[in-house]
């Protein structure tokens, strides 16, 4: 077992450019190996003054602590400490709590861990892991930059009906999954009969009824887990991590067809749709605007691009507008 610390110089994963992963975040720093002394410690933190914490590492190279300058030097000045304690592991005066992420973890995953820390952590910053082992550590500060700076890029790509990230943050965000070597699944959702709906409705209307839509996936969608964005038009793109996936897309489709019948008039719910002329002037009777998605399951190695997923995204939507009424077709072929 080799004791120096584990250094890192991870390759950085970045959304425009900004970080969107522990990894990127993960900085070279020190550890120290559980089989150090408590002295051993107390000396390392009085050699460099501005060391605030190490992690402590076990034989595999896992964080099994955390110690803290200003805890070990209080402890160091006890009477008796040094005799007592001081040829000890320093295991015996770590905190076996540390915050940790793994390299893979999102920027929000992050954000919403460090909401619910006490102030010890906040001081601390994290240690990042990968497959187990110790990677490096990251700054708060860091952090609390990133995830700012990636809500301002993603609103400047953001459509403006909705306010929901547009085409170039929704390839990124997949890029970003599939680089990271994910499960994941992607759903491409857009409204049926929604041209005829427009005609009759009018413009206002059909920006209603798309805003609706955007609210039936967004209720959907967990905040740190998923991601949702707005291609354009009627067309959303949802990319799924949470395992309940499946039942999320359901309730979605069902949020859409109980509100939906706000938007529409009596006689045209009750006629099950509604009559447009087509360019010769025949009428066409349309049935009520629904909500329709294309599913893909997406496992590591499937696919290098994201927009070699695109074909088998149009291909599933095409299979779920098939149904009757709002639907989805799920993609369960194997790459």
């Amino acid at each position: 077992m080799n004791d120096k610390p584990v250094l890192a110089n991870p390759p950085a994963a970045t959304l425009f450019g900004q970080p969107v992963n522990a990894r990127s975040l993960a900085r070279e720093f020190p550890a120290a190996h559980q089989r150090y002394t408590c002295n051993q410690i107390i000396q390392k933190f009085h050699d460099d003054p501005s060391l605030n914490c190490m992690p402590v590492l076990d034989d595999e190279q896992h964080i099994v602590g955390v110690l803290r300058s200003l805890n070990i030097l209080r402890r160091g000045t006890e009477g008796f400490f040094q005799e007592l304690t001081g040829r000890r592991s320093c295991s015996q005066i770590m905190d076996p709590d540390p915050l940790v992420f793994d390299a893979n973890v999102s920027l929000l995953t992050m954000s919403a861990a460090v909401a619910e820390l006490d102030d010890r952590h906040l001081i601390d910053g994290f240690f990042v892991t990968e497959e187990g082992k110790y990677l490096g550590a990251g700054r708060m500060t860091d952090l609390i930059r990133a995830v700012s700076e990636h809500h301002i890029t993603v609103a400047r790509y953001a459509n403006p009906l909705t306010m929901l990230p547009g085409n170039v943050p929704i390839d990124q965000h997949i890029q970003s999954c599939l680089s990271a070597r994910k499960h994941f699944v992607v759903g491409y959702f857009d409204l049926d009969n929604f041209k005829a709906y427009n005609d009759v409705y009018g413009y206002s209307a059909g920006d209603a009824v798309i805003r609706l839509a955007a609210s039936a996936l967004k209720a959907q969608t967990d905040e740190v887990e998923d991601f949702l964005g707005h291609v354009g038009g009627d067309d959303f793109v949802a990319v799924f991590s949470s395992q309940d996936w499946e039942r999320r897309t359901q309730n979605a489709l069902h949020h859409f067809d109980q509100s939906v019948t706000r938007h529409l008039r009596p006689e045209h719910i009750q006629a099950g749709g509604l009559l447009t002329n087509n360019r010769q002037g025949v009428e066409v009777f349309h049935s009520l605007v629904s909500l329709s998605a294309g599913m893909v399951r997406i496992a590591p190695g499937d696919f290098v691009l994201a927009a070699e997923i695109s074909s088998r995204l149009v291909e599933a939507k095409k299979q779920a507008k098939k149904a009757p009424g709002s639907s989805y077709f799920v993609d369960r072929r194997t790459v």
